[in-house]
């Protein structure tokens, strides 16, 4: 079992999600980019997100995190991304889908 929210809970559903494939479920074209006040600080460090993940960026966390490989066509994909992560809608300052630059792959 694991933790309801937090980085954990993001990566365990998705791969639960894709476990029928003889694929990593990852995009590695595309990233999650999530923009948060830096007043909710305590909060995103509760949630155990790796140092590869989260950076700090004129003075807000910015949290990036692989999306599904199918996420187009998931509706309210950013939505079940930000429960999953056990993030608070009002904690976003921005929210959006990016090219990656990274091939480095969802682990912990």
């Amino acid at each position: 079992m694991y933790s309801k929210k937090g980085f954990q809970a993001y990566k365990t559903y998705w791969e639960d999600q894709a476990s029928f494939m003889d694929k990593s479920p990852w995009n590695l074209k595309k990233i999650l980019k999530l923009t948060i006040s830096k007043d909710f600080n305590r909060n995103i460090e509760e949630l155990e997100f790796s140092n590869h993940s989260i950076s700090r960026e004129e003075g807000q966390l910015t949290l990036r995190v692989n999306v599904p490989y199918n996420y187009f066509e998931l509706d309210g994909f950013e939505l079940k991304a930000i429960e999953l992560l056990g993030i608070d809608k009002n904690w976003l300052i921005d929210m959006s889908l990016e090219d990656s630059s990274c091939t480095h792959q969802l682990t912990r």
